[in-house]
């Protein structure tokens, strides 16, 4: 949409950059709040008010005429998008034993990353054939119709816990295997380590494949333009593959750490082979899809943080670990955007492939700082 948006309101680059940015500052903003609600409220009843309100921002954002309330609606889709991963990881803990928690996590996650790459797909025959505010309207559209399949079906919580069940299954003579061991208590540093983790896989995802991969590989195959696009949408098909998969082998391997501590080796070393390897455009798609596999190795932090919470504070703790994962996107993209600016003499066309991988090391060393992260974390 940048280009329709910058003729629209009549921007420069600088202000289109604080226009898309508007949305994830408010929607790091409000993840503890967010969190706060998820732990407190009705769970159907926020996530209708959430998708409702989204679809009026969307409507508000599709009729603005000026800079100041494009902003804004932008900043009010932020807020209201801030609980929703959380109430639905919240859902999945009260409604499944916990032993599935790290598979349901990946679903949501890959649901969330499916999301985010029909858009590209989606959004550009809307605009093509409404405008990009009628394509904005049919969002809104969406949520309205999205609000009312979630009040019609979702149940905020199940007749019994599945705690007491398990209980119950146990007191009655049931299966005497079942882990009647205590919650892991709350340790302050499990849950810095997971952040830290997970901000240093998610960073691969937001800032390589969310923005600089592309001019990257303009660089890299400047005879196959056309195709690179299609790379970088394979991180996120194998982002998207690998989130349920990873999860149903943590839960295979009663080990949320070993399958951590394979992601974090995995990914700096699939990465290095994407920034450095000099191999064919197949053999690239193939390290992309690999690589976009092993970086979702970041959503297993959440089940770590979910394990070690105190039930009344799940939904808070998800969001601060959600938060910090968000957060490597302006962080590193703002970094790799100033290295390859002083760099650079004459904007992107004239930096070479040499120059972007100087300016990936950042990348490179925040995967490192998983690693260190995953081997050092608690067994829980």
């Amino acid at each position: 949409m940048v280009p329709q948006l910058m003729s629209a309101f009549d921007l420069d680059v600088a202000d289109i950059g604080g226009l898309t940015s508007s949305f994830l500052c408010f929607y790091l903003l409000f993840q503890v709040p967010g969190g706060y609600l998820a732990d407190r409220c009705n769970a159907r009843l926020l996530l209708v008010i959430c998708c409702v309100l989204m679809a009026a921002g969307c409507y508000w954002f599709s009729i603005s005429e000026t800079l100041l309330s494009a902003s804004a609606s932008r900043a009010f889709m932020g807020v209201m998008t801030s609980p929703v991963i959380v109430v639905c990881m919240n859902l999945a803990s009260r409604w499944f034993p916990e032993r599935y928690f790290p598979t349901l996590a990946g679903a949501i996650e890959s649901f969330g990353l499916a999301g985010g790459g029909l858009g590209p797909l989606i959004l550009p025959n809307l605009m093509e054939a409404y405008g990009w505010q009628g394509a904005m309207q049919a969002a809104a559209i969406f949520g309205v119709v999205l609000a009312v399949l979630i009040a019609l079906f979702v149940k905020s919580s199940p007749p019994v816990s599945v705690s007491d069940a398990k209980l119950h299954e146990v007191t009655c003579g049931g299966d005497a295997d079942i882990n009647r061991s205590e919650k892991v208590p709350f340790d302050l540093a499990s849950l810095i380590l997971c952040c830290l983790y997970g901000f240093g896989l998610f960073a691969v995802i937001t800032s390589f494949a969310g923005l600089w991969g592309i001019p990257f590989f303009y660089q890299r195959f400047p005879q196959e333009q056309e195709a690179v696009a299609d790379m970088v949408a394979l991180m996120f098909v194998g982002a998207a593959i690998g989130a349920p998969l990873l999860g149903w082998l943590a839960s295979l391997a009663g080990s949320m750490r070993k399958v951590m501590v394979v992601c974090a080796i995995a990914s700096p070393v699939l990465f290095s082979l994407l920034i450095f390897c000099p191999c064919s455009m197949s053999v690239m798609a193939v390290i992309c899809f690999m690589a976009g596999i092993s970086s979702v190795g970041y959503m297993l932090a959440f089940s770590v943080v979910k394990s070690i919470s105190p039930p009344q504070r799940i939904g808070v703790m998800l969001a601060i670990t959600n938060g910090s994962m968000l957060l490597a996107g302006p962080v590193l993209q703002l970094m790799i955007g100033f290295i390859l600016e002083g760099i650079g003499d004459d904007g992107l066309g004239s930096l070479t492939i040499h120059d972007y991988q100087l300016a990936f090391i950042p990348l490179l060393l925040c995967q490192l700082m998983a690693l260190v992260v995953a081997v050092y974390l608690k067994k829980q």
